[in-house]
């Protein structure tokens, strides 16, 4: 029969692998969404528009700021890929992407 200590380390070493597990899901989930808006980004200059002001309000610490610059100074200076409706929201544009990216799948 093991220690309480024996069993304490068990626990903990179960604790760090469910906890790990969980990171790995959280960052492939980053990475997935991450990539779905980069990609809304270059197709949609209203998401593009949006995504430009956010990173300038929300990135504050400098080394995040020079690992983005290049994707952000790409996205600058995308055109515009295909006319929009002045009428469309940034949120309705995002739901005609998804959907149209739903349509492919």
């Amino acid at each position: 029969m093991a220690t309480i200590e024996q069993q304490i380390a068990q626990k903990e070493d179960e604790l760090a692998r469910l906890r790990k597990k969980s990171r790995e899901l959280e960052n492939g989930q980053k990475i997935i969404l991450g990539g779905m808006l980069i990609h809304a980004a270059r197709e949609n200059a209203k998401i593009r528009t949006w995504l430009l002001g956010e990173t300038e309000k929300s990135i504050t610490r400098e080394a995040d700021k020079k690992r983005l610059a290049p994707l952000l100074d790409s996205l600058r200076l995308t055109p515009e890929a295909k006319p929009e409706s002045d009428k469309e929201t940034t949120s309705e544009a995002i739901t005609s992407i998804l959907s149209d990216n739903a349509m492919r799948d």
